[in-house]
């Protein structure tokens, strides 16, 4: 362990907290002004993420006092932005859930507050916003990794609804891909579950303090051939090296398998996927237009010869 911090140093952090609080507020500002906190829409992107949530989850996974957390739930009940439903093998617990409705209010919160972001950076120079940019994200990968407690292991039954979720809502909130994309997402997810074959296929979870924070998959073509599926990763694990050892886990369970390709199939803008692709060899074979899951998408075809 290194030296303990000079008094100075300890002033620059009380400084960087007083920047960071005023831009969260900035932020906080903007959600407030549609009727909600920033706690709220934590709420409901933690709601999103299962079929299976409880008050008792979020109060855990978030650190809420469990009071406040009643009001929220009562608020978005009497909004119509959830459901709660018994459970099937325990009649005291009831399941929280988003309506269609619930998941429109947090695409419309996720919407303003990237609006906000765009409109602070924007007071940056291009080349101020990039500096900016690379020292947000090494201050958040260098505090997490020091506390993050990461895992990666096989999916149970409860994680699909996390799967599917995920896919959903993070498309829609970094590319507006639209409700065909959605249902899409629903087919393909369920129809690899109803194949699963242990002995060709695999569904890994990125699990991170215990809560899921990405997935990847391999899904049999045929004897020779398997695709590379369901790749994602929460925005807070991205840029950390775990997109990395996702994919060599399912590139040693394909070559283990005795596949001899595999292909994928991403859209253009997933840029930043796009080049872990290239790093790992995979090379683009096609391209073609998918503008019925937004405007101006383009979906690709990679392949990578073991």
């Amino acid at each position: 362990m290194t030296g303990l911090f000079s008094p100075d140093q300890i002033a620059d952090v009380q400084g960087f907290n007083k920047v960071y609080l005023y831009l969260c507020k900035q932020i906080d500002d903007a959600i407030l002004n549609a009727g909600y906190s920033l706690t709220e829409k934590d709420v409901l992107l933690e709601i999103s993420k299962t079929e299976r949530c409880t008050a008792n989850i979020l109060t855990q996974r978030l650190h809420i006092d469990r009071s406040y957390m009643s009001r929220m739930i009562a608020k978005f009940e009497k909004k119509g932005l959830i459901e709660k439903t018994l459970s099937k093998t325990d009649s005291r617990v009831r399941y929280i859930r988003l309506t269609e409705k619930g998941r429109k209010e947090f695409n419309r919160l996720s919407d303003i507050q990237s609006s906000q972001i765009q409109k602070i950076f924007q007071q940056l120079s291009e080349h101020d916003q990039q500096v900016v940019l690379r020292a947000m994200v090494m201050i958040r990968n260098k505090l997490s990794d020091a506390n993050d407690v990461i895992t990666i292991r096989p999916f149970k039954q409860s994680d699909i609804e996390y799967v599917i979720s995920r896919h959903k809502t993070l498309y829609y909130a970094e590319r507006h891909l639209s409700e065909v994309f959605s249902r899409y997402v629903d087919c393909i997810v369920y129809e690899f579950v109803d194949k699963f074959n242990p002995n060709t296929d695999c569904l890994n979870i990125l699990e991170c303090n215990g809560v899921p924070a990405g997935s990847i998959a391999v899904a049999k073509v045929d004897d020779m051939t398997a695709q590379l599926r369901f790749f994602m990763l929460e925005p807070e694990m991205r840029q950390r090296g775990y997109g990395n050892r996702l994919i060599e886990l399912a590139l040693d369970f394909c070559r283990e398998k005795g596949y001899k390709k595999v292909f994928l199939l991403t859209i253009t803008a997933q840029v930043i996927a796009r080049h872990v692709y290239e790093q790992h060899g995979f090379y683009k074979v096609w391209s073609r237009d998918k503008s019925e899951w937004g405007e101006g998408v383009i979906e690709e075809r990679w392949d990578l010869e073991l």
